[in-house]
């Protein structure tokens, strides 16, 4: 008997991208499953617009912009009270092949600890491209920081990624969890407000005992970078800055926290000197804030992205002294 499945979309003031995906929703070829639409407290009418078109949709209006993980954590409760067996939280910004619970229902069945999957994810706009096809933990360029490559990039699918595959993680755009994981582990750390809470998940998942696995005939198409601004979006590099301590510390021992301290605060430096490199100038002031706000443990909705100006001369000062050779 196939499992009762629930996915989960997040709004925020993303109107035409959500109904999109909607509607792609509706062209699933799977019997019991159905959708909650959390609304982030948007101001663009997209919610009564969704309410409107959707009524087979469970529509959830939150008062606050509570971000990915604080969305989607009331999406899984809500998902859970309803009997769900396993949610798929799936990015508003994205269109579902018809096939994608029924490929995920049939791994689930056939592999006893596979506790999250991940699906093929394309490129909108280039369908045959691959934007993810699986992740593997690697370590950072000083060893310390926890890393995970990007599997598939910008490659042309030709069959190459077409076998189910164990991976290190699955990412947050797609992402299939058995209820029994949730109630394992707990939900997704709100602190993280959005970006690598996926990576955290799926370590603390990892830690007792379950797996997660690539399931190649489940597909779904990415409008990539929407809802950050795109691609150099100061937002997304103060959160991906900033949060690339806590998913890291959590796995860390307390003892060995100042020497992780020291080899964030190192390449956070790096990552500020590569983005003025490519001229990005407000990305590279945001993430040096993000770092900045990580080593005083500020964590949660995106704060002042300017950095303290003492710690933007030094950064520059690093940079003079070819800090990256150093």
């Amino acid at each position: 008997m196939d499992r009762k499945i629930c996915i989960i979309v997040l709004n925020w003031n993303g109107r035409e991208e959500t109904l999109a995906c909607l509607r792609s929703l509706r062209e699933i070829d799977y019997a019991d499953y159905s959708v909650v639409l959390v609304d982030n407290a948007s101001t663009d009418g997209s919610a009564d617009e969704i309410e409107r078109l959707h009524p087979e949709v469970r529509l959830i209006r939150n008062p606050v912009n509570a971000g990915f993980d604080g969305g989607n954590n009331i999406g899984i409760l809500a998902a859970l009270r309803d009997g769900a067996e396993a949610v798929l939280l799936l990015n508003n910004d994205t269109i579902v092949c018809p096939g994608i619970l029924r490929a995920f229902a049939d791994a689930d069945r056939s592999l006893p600890r596979a506790g999250i999957l991940g699906p093929k994810i394309y490129y909108h706009e280039r369908p045959s491209v691959f934007w993810w096809a699986g992740c593997r933990r690697t370590a950072s360029t000083t060893g310390w920081l926890l890393s995970f490559t990007q599997e598939g990039k910008f490659r042309e699918d030709h069959g190459q990624y077409d076998e189910i595959r164990k991976i290190d993680s699955v990412i947050g755009c797609a992402m299939y969890i058995r209820r029994r994981v949730i109630e394992e582990i707990g939900m997704l750390d709100e602190r993280f407000f959005i970006y690598h809470e996926e990576y955290d998940f799926c370590q603390r998942a990892a830690n007792v005992g379950w797996q997660c696995y690539f399931v190649p005939s489940a597909r779904v198409w990415h409008k990539v970078s929407l809802s950050m601004g795109g691609a150099y979006s100061p937002s997304l590099y103060y959160l991906w800055t900033r949060n690339w301590l806590l998913v890291t510390r959590k796995q860390t021992p307390f003892i060995l926290w100042p020497m992780l301290y020291a080899a964030y605060a190192r390449e956070a430096l790096w990552v500020y000197q590569g983005l003025v490199d490519r001229g990005k100038e407000d990305a590279a002031r945001a993430s040096l804030a993000g770092a900045w706000n990580a080593l005083l443990n500020r964590y949660g909705p995106v704060r002042n992205m300017r950095p303290p100006a003492l710690l933007r001369r030094l950064a520059e000062w690093h940079d003079r002294r070819g800090g990256r050779e150093g």
